[in-house]
């Protein structure tokens, strides 16, 4: 009975929140990324948490943005504007850098092109809303708001606040195992925690690049409460990957420090020794390659056994996927439509159907076809030289989330569900602002000289 009292309380609280500053219902949204776990309907349809913060907050934002500036609602101006736009850092130019607009636009394309084809377009509809319209609307919001280092470094706070309320939670389910909903990871032997999402894996998947963001500020801020804060962000948050017991989620880990270390001058010949002389130690070392020859070997079975590892049901999957895509390469399955259109090739009764085949790459290619995949390539390819052009600890730090993202997602599926897509359009964020504001002094840097 007090449930939609309860929601109706909290927009309200969080319209005169945002109303009053709208970069605090950014940090709101960007804190409570996990409430798309609170669920409701309006009139049949269904809604989150989540998503109704980020309606009210683009709503709230254009009105301010109309006071503000003056701002036409035509969609002929609008669009022009969104197109011309100038990169310098005037207050009204479009912060989008320009390398970024037609990977976008395709990549928009490709999702609601997949909604047409989907054998489930009430499902794709919902997809396509949940993981593509909101996340960017909320990702354009958080460009023209967020303005400056400082501003960026509380993002990443706020973020850090969700890690520590799932770090805690993880603690007492290790402890106690309440709460977890699988028999065979709340078992004292084989315990896995799950937190608030369900299941182990949708910890790391949030909390791997959260972890390699909060680096940044751990390097740079000053007062001693905030670097408390921060180191218990990053131990809790590996504490809570190791828990989960997320193979994927601690290489991606891994791969995010090393990635960090490698582009740091002062620690770049160390870590390529240590490296160098783990490398050879896998090497001569027959255990390790038994065992990796042993895994590789299984994994190359098409028959899956009862007891199959993660790894080898992954790798079983891959290759359907891939049979799949052999028949449908330019389309893919469209939004929701994996499922049914990979069954045919499906060789494994025993095990179920995920929603996506579980690899980063694979995901959007059966979900938005190859223009998606092509155009999320494409994204991924101006983020990195963004970083490389203008490199300092925050872009570094925003890099190695991205890194880890990506190794993670290997395995898994870091990108197609509510939470994850918005953290990943609040990561390309983090590279294109401090981006802009080192375009934005060096624009000003030339008309002073040329003044001289």
């Amino acid at each position: 009975m007090l449930y939609y009292p309860a929601i109706i309380i909290f927009y309200l609280l969080f319209i005169c929140l945002a109303w009053k500053n709208i970069r605090w219902g950014v940090y709101a949204v960007v804190a409570l990324l996990p409430t798309y776990l609170i669920r409701y309907s309006v009139f049949g349809l269904p809604a989150t948490l989540l998503e109704g913060m980020i309606w009210l907050l683009f709503i709230i934002w254009l009105v301010k943005l109309k006071q503000e500036r003056n701002l036409t609602f035509n969609p002929v101006k609008i669009f022009k504007n969104i197109v011309k736009s100038p990169m310098p850092a005037e207050q009204d130019a479009n912060p989008l850098p320009n390398q970024l607009k037609l990977p976008l636009f395709l990549f928009l394309i490709a999702a609601t092109f997949s909604v047409f084809i989907s054998a489930n377009q009430i499902a794709a509809a919902g997809i396509w809303k949940a993981y593509f319209i909101e996340p960017l609307l909320f990702f354009m919001i958080f460009l023209y708001t967020i303005k400056n280092q400082i501003q960026l470094k509380k993002v990443i706070r706020f973020l850090g606040l969700t890690v520590l309320a799932i770090g805690a939670f993880a603690v007492v389910q290790k402890l106690t195992g309440v709460l977890i909903p699988n028999p065979f990871w709340a078992d004292e032997a084989t315990r896995r925690v799950t937190t608030f999402f369900g299941y182990p894996n949708a910890n790391a998947l949030l909390v791997v690049p959260v972890v390699l963001l909060t680096l940044s500020n751990l390097l740079t801020d000053k007062k001693k409460a905030i670097q408390i804060f921060n180191l218990a962000v990053l131990v809790l948050g590996a504490l809570t990957v190791f828990l989960a017991k997320s193979t994927g989620g601690l290489i991606g880990l891994l791969a995010g420090f090393v990635f960090i270390l490698l582009f740091h001058k002062k620690t770049r010949l160390a870590t390529l020794l240590v490296i160098l002389a783990v490398s050879l130690g896998l090497n001569f070392s027959l255990p390790v390659k038994k065992k990796i020859g042993y895994t590789l070997a299984k994994a190359s079975e098409t028959h899956l056994p009862l007891d199959a590892s993660d790894f080898h049901i992954r790798a079983q999957q891959w290759r359907e996927t891939t049979a799949m895509l052999l028949d449908t390469p330019v389309f893919g399955a469209g939004l929701a439509g994996y499922q049914n259109l990979v069954a045919p090739y499906h060789q494994n009764p025993h095990v179920e159907i995920y929603l996506y085949p579980h690899n980063f790459f694979l995901n959007f290619w059966t979900e938005t076809g190859f223009l998606g995949l092509i155009s999320i390539i494409w994204i991924l390819i101006v983020f990195f030289i963004l970083a490389a052009k203008n490199p300092n600890i925050l872009t570094l730090t925003a890099a190695s989330a991205m890194i880890g993202l990506l190794v993670h997602g290997l395995v898994d599926v870091p990108y197609f569900k509510n939470d994850l897509s918005v953290l990943f359009w609040i990561i390309i964020g983090l590279m294109i602002i401090p981006t802009n504001q080192w375009r934005g002094a060096r624009v000003a840097e030339s008309g002073v000289l040329e003044k001289r």
